[in-house]
């Protein structure tokens, strides 16, 4: 490349100016799927982490400004001095190797990744520029960091090997997809219609949910509306220019004036059904989600596993021309894995992780209204800023297109929007890294709706850590690796034999059905029980001359059970709320009893403001809840001492504050 032409791809390259630089693309051979697991390719070769089998080159600055360039070998890891201004590395034992790598890899067994090859070739074009290597301190898993120059991207691409599971027609015209079909004749259960308002670059989305419609029928509709509009159903023609050009029809054409589009997005499902697929099966992928199978009902049997749909299991996605999905982070800043089954390409942009709070500035300032009703408003995946807003702004931003056998990852943190070029089939889920642990705990989480994903991170963090013990004891002693999965199943199995003869006592002391716990709670209508309520206030700072802080009150109120038909907005309520601060299994000191007013209800769910608390704090509970009573006003405490003890147990001996109120 002539410095003319360099200087010229220098905007391109950096988002400033026509389609946007590409995003990272990868494409493993078979056997290189087959070699490795799914969470170790994604960890070691996409986001950069060094795991032993993996080489990297990076490229960083001296302390005097000079350009420095080191190869890290296969087996070990990056260790950057800075008082030198050197890279330096140090081999990994066997013994401290990682979880989830063969520690008799050998670095004639290993391969040259193309993360290396890759890294080179940027390097010299002078895109990839990292200010130091990531701080190794330790070889556990959790303790690695992803590579800086990666997560830049926003997102990958990568396209499967043609063999990875038996797919099927990837044009989604042929007998499989025909009327007839059991592809064909599945049902969407709820496509949306995007409707449109807005102008320049800055648009909001309404949806409206429309009739129960079959695949081949829904394929019709699409492939109408896109002759409508583009003057074909489909194209031949896949390549990069020819969807560009399709990306500036749709952001020239969009606006309030345009047809709505139909989407058929949210709908719980897979392709893959029970096909291994080289472990890149979307809807059972390995990933640390899965030990919290370990905590749920029935975790032990593989007939009913834990799962959130849309994040441990898949979702399907049938697209049509301009049918979009807005600018949005995933729940709890997970990663994500869309893997286009058949049909048009899809168009991809993503905002690097750096300029994400600049993002999320910029939205603000054009979605004034929103912005101040919810902090998290842009969770809601209806609003969209254009790439010529973006590039004002002098946001980065990076392009992909996906076709048929692409799989896109996107990063944590890491904003994304898109839309469909014509009728295609995805599939989609979220999954989890241990380097992904400190964004999952500072993610923010939208209180608009009931079903916002939350994830209880001080326990997940506690069984990730027990698991990788457990991994690096049985490599010690020669034995085989568990997948999270399979140690999340023992451990459930475990945790269940650990609480039969516990569950036995108690149903042979308490011979009535329904009492919830040793509190002994009603669950007969319009009977009241005395319950000692947790009031947390605010101590003004001219009061105290400190900084203000919350002082905790406690009080005794009735609470009435009622018919859930009762619990409507302006309701003052008690609720029953767990207040877990440790990671064993829940018993009555987990507890406390809280007031607060309902103040929203949505699908059978109402919201809940806690007195004394911030709105961060509201909690979404369902209105036939066993945890929720009607406030029936202050009480004087049970004479029985006994009663006493026992009704109060879930609030005595508590002055910290609360951290964190978990539905």
């Amino acid at each position: 490349m002539t410095p003319e032409s360099e200087a010229k791809d220098i905007p391109n390259r950096m988002g400033f100016s026509g389609a946007g630089r590409r995003c990272a693309e990868y494409t493993p051979s078979l056997d290189e799927l087959k070699s490795t697991t799914f969470s170790d390719y994604v960890r070691g070769e996409i986001l950069g982490v060094p795991l032993p089998g993996y080489e990297f080159l990076y490229v960083y600055e001296d302390k005097v400004g000079r350009e420095m360039k080191r190869e890290v070998p296969v087996g070990q890891v990056p260790i950057f001095c800075s008082e030198t201004g050197v890279g330096t590395t140090q081999p990994v034992s066997s013994s401290n190797e990682p979880a989830g790598c063969n520690p008799s890899r050998t670095a004639q067994e290993a391969r040259m990744t193309r993360s290396l090859s890759k890294a080179i070739n940027a390097s010299k074009d002078g895109t990839c520029l990292m200010a130091a290597p990531p701080d190794v301190s330790s070889h556990r898993p959790g303790k690695y960091r992803m590579c800086w120059y990666k997560l830049r991207d926003g997102m990958a691409k990568v396209t499967l090997p043609s063999g990875f599971w038996a797919k099927n027609d990837t044009t989604a015209r042929g007998r499989h997809w025909a009327k007839g079909s059991k592809l064909g004749d599945t049902i969407i259960p709820s496509p949306i219609k995007q409707s449109i308002a807005g102008i320049g670059g800055v648009y909001e989305y309404t949806f409206l949910e429309q009739a129960p419609v079959t695949v081949s029928h829904f394929r019709t509709q699409a492939d109408d509306y896109r002759k409508r509009h583009v003057g074909k159903e489909f194209d031949v023609d896949h390549t990069d220019e020819f969807c560009d050009d399709l990306s500036r029809k749709f952001w020239k054409r969009l606006g309030p004036t345009m047809e709505p589009s139909i989407y058929g997005a949210d709908m719980e499902g897979t392709l893959f059904n029970d096909a291994h697929a080289c472990g890149w099966n979307v809807d059972r992928l390995e990933s640390c989600l899965c030990l919290l199978r370990a905590d749920a009902t029935e975790g032990d049997s593989d007939d009913k596993i834990f799962h959130l749909p849309g994040v441990t299991s898949a979702y399907l996605y049938f697209g049509c021309w301009a049918s979009a999905f807005a600018a949005h982070n995933e729940d709890m800043n997970l990663l994500s894995i869309n893997y286009l089954h058949a049909g048009s390409p899809k168009y991809w942009y993503a905002v690097a992780h750096e300029d994400s709070k600049r993002f999320e500035s910029l939205a603000s300032s054009h979605f004034l209204g929103p912005a101040s009703e919810c902090r998290e408003f842009l969770r809601h995946k209806r609003y969209l800023l254009s790439p010529a807003i973006l590039r004002k702004a002098g946001i980065k931003f990076t392009t992909c297109i996906q076709r048929p056998g692409d799989a896109i990852i996107t990063f944590p943190g890491c904003y994304h929007f898109g839309f469909n070029t014509g009728f295609n089939v995805a599939e989609s889920t979220n999954f989890a890294i241990p380097e992904w642990i400190p964004l999952g705990e500072a993610a923010g989480i939208c209180m608009c709706h009931p079903h916002s994903v939350r994830i209880q991170m001080k326990r997940l963090k506690s069984l990730l850590n027990r698991y990788e013990n457990d991994v690096h004891y049985r490599q010690t002693m020669g034995m085989s690796e568990l997948t999270y999965s399979n140690w999340a199943k023992h451990e459930a199995k475990r945790l269940k034999k650990d609480l039969r003869p516990c569950t036995a006592k108690k149903e042979s002391t308490n011979n009535r059905d329904t009492s919830l716990n040793s509190l002994k709670l009603t669950s007969y209508y319009n009977k009241n029980i005395p319950v000692e309520i947790t009031k947390e206030t605010f101590i003004s700072p001219k009061k105290c001359k400190r900084k203000s802080r919350r002082q905790e009150i406690n009080e005794w109120r009735l609470a009435k059970r009622v018919k859930p038909c009762l619990f409507v907005p302006n309701t003052q309520v008690i609720c029953m709320v767990d207040c877990q601060e440790n990671d064993d299994s829940l018993s009555d000191d987990d507890y406390e009893f809280f007031i607060g007013t309902i103040v929203k209800f949505v699908d059978g769910y109402v919201k809940i403001h806690l007195t004394g608390l911030g709105k961060k704090d509201d909690l979404w509970l369902e209105q036939d809840s066993d945890h929720l009573f009607l406030d029936g006003g202050l009480t004087e405490p049970p004479p029985d001492k006994e009663s006493v003890e026992t009704t109060s147990k879930a609030s005595k001996g508590r002055n910290q504050k609360m951290k964190k109120i978990h539905k």
